[in-house]
């Protein structure tokens, strides 16, 4: 099956708490696929720190600061992104024993919306009526082959 590789970000509050996070199944590493997701996920006028994998470098919207990890607790560096990817495997295992590439965006799309509707649920429930509402009927096959 290989290797999944997500790119994810946190959007944190002027105190350094989580709000939002934007996550993207990518098929490689390079500069060229970050700065695309940088480019959809993030305000252009928003500082970017990240772990110094060199595919962040000079993203052409952004300031950026690099912490390099080496040598140091991923957990110590970058908070909030250790504890959302910790969640999303925990979560993951929990929910779903395991993920399949050909779903992945899927699943991480359903992790995203729980968990920037983590402390508004009466919102998330509202929301998903809402989308709900407007969906013909669904078969599992339909959900399989991914054509809702």
């Amino acid at each position: 099956m290989g290797k999944m590789f997500l790119v994810g970000a946190v959007e944190l509050t002027a105190d350094g708490h989580p709000r939002r996070i934007r996550m993207e199944h990518i098929l490689d590493q390079s500069s060229k696929t970050l700065h695309g997701f940088i480019d959809r996920a993030v305000e252009p006028s928003a500082h970017i720190i990240t772990d110094g994998w060199l595919g962040y470098e000079n993203p052409p919207s952004n300031t950026h600061r690099a912490s390099v990890v080496t040598g140091r607790r991923a957990h110590d560096i970058l908070p909030w992104v250790h504890r959302v990817f910790s969640n999303l495997k925990r979560w993951a295992k929990g929910v779903f024993h395991s993920l399949r590439k050909r779903h992945l965006q899927r699943y991480l799309d359903d992790f995203m919306f729980c968990w920037n509707r983590r402390r508004h649920m009466h919102g998330a429930f509202d929301t998903l009526d809402g989308i709900g509402i407007h969906l013909s009927p669904a078969t599992n096959r339909d959900f399989v082959d991914q054509r809702v």
